[in-house]
């Protein structure tokens, strides 16, 4: 991650359902759903003067068993969680970050995250690159590319234009989209003499 700006850089996260953080947040009020029909099933059962043990099974043993599989193990998966949060917290939620410009340059984030200072970059684009999957049916998918050779000496393939990712937003679950628009808009701040184009799409 970039270090800290006398300004806020621009920032594009992963949030929704793609971050662990939500993701215990929901296991949480699951399990705390699960603490309430328990308590449900025992009151009722105080109350019509019934074997405690019928309703509790009839909730927990159907379907195979697999809400107190459920229950068992859910309490294992928050502690990882809850372990996984707090580190994303100590590093400053640092795998979450898609995409960052500031002062430095650009930031890429994700599996190989990498930062390209302004010195290296020629240009920033956004393109379509075609994908075929196995019905030999085309879809096009959007990409960010920080473009490191001026566009008289570019490679035949966009590939090796520079670092590349898929368009921050479009591939997380809710994810942030990234407007072309804010993108230009971000770029101009802080580096003005950086062009960004839009060249659609492109066949490798």
């Amino acid at each position: 991650m970039p270090p800290a700006q006398t300004s806020e850089p621009f920032v594009v996260k992963r949030r929704g359902l793609g971050t662990t953080r939500t993701m215990l947040y929901l296991g949480s009020l699951v399990f705390g759903l699960m603490i309430l029909l328990t308590l449900f099933c025992v009151v009722f059962a105080v109350v019509q003067d019934k074997p405690i043990r019928e309703p509790l099974e009839a909730v927990w043993l159907s379907w195979g068993g697999m809400p107190l599989i459920l229950a068992v193990g859910l309490p294992v998966l928050l502690l990882v969680g809850l372990v996984t949060t707090a580190e994303e917290r100590h590093e400053g939620d640092q795998d979450d970050v898609l995409l960052s410009i500031d002062e430095t340059g650009v930031y890429l984030g994700g599996d190989q995250p990498r930062t390209i200072p302004w010195r290296d970059v020629r240009g920033i684009c956004r393109i379509e690159r075609r994908d075929l999957n196995g019905e030999d049916a085309e879809a096009w998918y959007p990409y960010l590319v920080v473009l490191r050779y001026d566009d008289d000496a570019l490679p035949r393939s966009s590939k090796a234009w520079g670092p590349s990712k898929q368009w921050p937003g479009t591939y997380e679950i809710l994810g942030r989209p990234l407007p072309y628009d804010d993108l230009v808009a971000a770029v101009a701040r802080y580096a003005p003499h950086v062009q960004v184009t839009d060249r659609g799409r492109v066949p490798d």
